[in-house]
């Protein structure tokens, strides 16, 4: 951002939420899971329609699918966890994060093709057809019954976590340290604390509900899957409702108030991966009965904007969180400009993120959006 961009966004910045926040080395299930694990043991981590996983339950099961993951794969490794069972996703994705291999998750059917580019050494899965051939397979059953180990000093930098890139060819990959940057970032942002509830109702397979798990976790806050067939709604407030705008426009914009099967106190926070209507957004609200915050991002971005829930516009997509500096790019080809926001009308927002992971599109230093976009002089983004 321009200097002068930065001095007006600084006098306007929501309180309590720093603008760029210490990431510390660690493995991103040590940040996440084994941390709240420590402080908060009997808390519940994620709820699924007839059952309940505490911090301390899932940080062995992480330990366990590492293990056995580690017993599996060699150093390097890819492992592709396929499977739909929330607590056995959740472990299992954990699980490969935590022995330093490269995951590649999914809920549902999976095409053949994805499976066979992202090259497995291993598969968890409930099926062999699953696998490309001489690929060997595991359930996450007997994946979880290895006996638990502690491991070393991890590789930080090394890739474990692999997402389709936004045009669908290639992949993007994290490593811990951006994926605890999200963590820090997204938390602080939306002011996660311990015992908070989030209704989440996509699965943790991409970005959105990558960072919202992360957040959650490092804070001891409780995720209720809502993405499963089975889900019946949860009668008691909760503090979020996330996922995606379209997911959650589908399922709610018709639908009363008395037959919400969720009310959430604080607010809405829904993914955008482009350009969005005000319209909808504020119908969407008065349906919901809770702010609708939305937050700009993608897989190859990770979150970018997002709405403060102490200060936001309708019309806005939200502003930077933290960690995550843009520039205007030329928005008829997007290359680098060497002027701020602060000295153009509108431009392609570039993005230079510590929650980005490796492998988008780039514009010398900076990730393209390819999102036209303005900042007003509150500092408050525009997008079309």
């Amino acid at each position: 951002m321009g200097k002068g961009a930065l001095g007006l966004l600084s006098a306007y910045w929501p309180e309590m939420t720093a603008r760029h926040a210490h990431v510390p080395l660690e493995r991103a299930p040590q940040f996440t899971v084994h941390r709240s694990a420590r402080s908060d043991p009997d808390r519940a981590a994620l709820v699924i329609p007839g059952r309940s996983v505490t911090f301390a339950e899932l940080s062995d099961l992480v330990r366990r699918a590492g293990a056995g993951i580690a017993e599996r794969v060699g150093d390097g490794g890819r492992v592709a966890v396929l499977v739909d069972d929330p607590v056995a996703q959740a472990a299992c994705a954990f699980g490969a994060w935590e022995a330093d291999r490269l995951a590649f998750v999914a809920s549902g059917p999976v095409p053949f093709e994805a499976l066979t580019d992202f090259a497995p050494d291993l598969v968890i899965a409930r099926a062999l057809a699953h696998a490309p051939p001489d690929v060997p397979v595991v359930t996450a059953h007997k994946l979880l019954a290895t006996e638990p180990v502690t491991f070393g000093k991890a590789n930080l930098r090394a890739p474990v976590l692999a997402l389709a890139n936004a045009d669908a060819t290639g992949e993007v990959a994290h490593n811990h340290k951006t994926l605890v940057a999200t963590a820090v970032a997204f938390s602080s942002f939306f002011m996660f604390e311990p015992g908070a509830e989030v209704v989440l109702l996509e699965p943790p397979t991409g970005w959105l509900g990558l960072a919202v798990v992360l957040a959650a976790w490092h804070t001891a806050t409780t995720i209720r899957a809502a993405w499963t067939p089975d889900w019946a709604g949860h009668p008691d407030r909760v503090d979020y409702l996330a996922g995606s705008f379209a997911a959650a426009d589908a399922r709610y914009a018709g639908a009363t108030p008395a037959l919400r099967d969720v009310r959430a106190g604080v607010g809405a926070i829904l993914g955008i991966e482009g350009p969005f209507s005000p319209a909808r957004r504020r119908r969407l609200a008065r349906r919901l009965g809770t702010p609708v915050l939305t937050l700009y991002g993608r897989n190859d971005l990770g979150p970018v904007l997002g709405s403060h829930p102490t200060w936001y516009l309708d019309d806005a997509v939200g502003i930077p969180l933290p960690n995550v500096d843009t520039r205007p790019l030329d928005p008829d080809g997007g290359a680098e400009l060497t002027i701020g926001w602060d000295a153009v009308e509108e431009g392609e927002i570039g993005v230079k993120s510590a929650l980005a992971p490796a492998g988008g599109e780039l514009s010398g230093t900076w990730l393209r959006s390819r999102l036209i976009g303005q900042v007003d002089p509150t500092g408050l983004y525009f997008v079309r």
